[in-house]
């Protein structure tokens, strides 16, 4: 009898472990089928007027949250940093700080749409709001 009872206590145990395990390891197994599935990193590119336009990078100001640091390839040549201020519609050159106007339809407006807030999209599309 006392056989019996250590044998269900220890396929007991042996299996609270292998459940405890199991129960470690999942989340794991989740992260890495993620990183493996994950589809390589690539640029968000467009034509402009015959020319692939690509953003190889892109941040957003801390300070000023309209303008963006960008770094953009044109027909795969990386251009220098540029500063893009999508409040004044201008972008502004790091190498020698010349301000550019956006022309209309080009690479400026583009750069802006593909950053604005959810949020705003949403506040848009509802219309005008009419008191009573």
């Amino acid at each position: 009898m006392l056989s019996l009872k250590s044998l269900l206590v220890d396929k007991f145990l042996s299996v609270w472990w292998a459940v405890v395990i199991a129960m470690l390891a999942l989340p794991f197994a989740v992260w890495l089928l993620n990183v493996v599935n994950a589809p390589a990193e690539s640029d968000i590119c467009r034509l402009f007027s015959g020319h692939q336009v690509c953003i190889n990078s892109i941040r957003r100001s801390a300070k000023s949250y309209w303008e963006y640091r960008t770094v953009v390839s044109i027909d795969g040549v990386r251009q220098p940093l540029e500063l893009y201020n999508c409040r004044d519609r201008a972008r502004i050159l790091a190498s020698d700080g010349s301000i550019v106007p956006f022309l209309t339809g080009k690479t400026g407006d583009w750069v802006c749409q593909l950053t604005v807030p959810t949020r705003s999209k949403q506040i848009r599309e509802r219309g005008e709001i009419k008191m009573r």
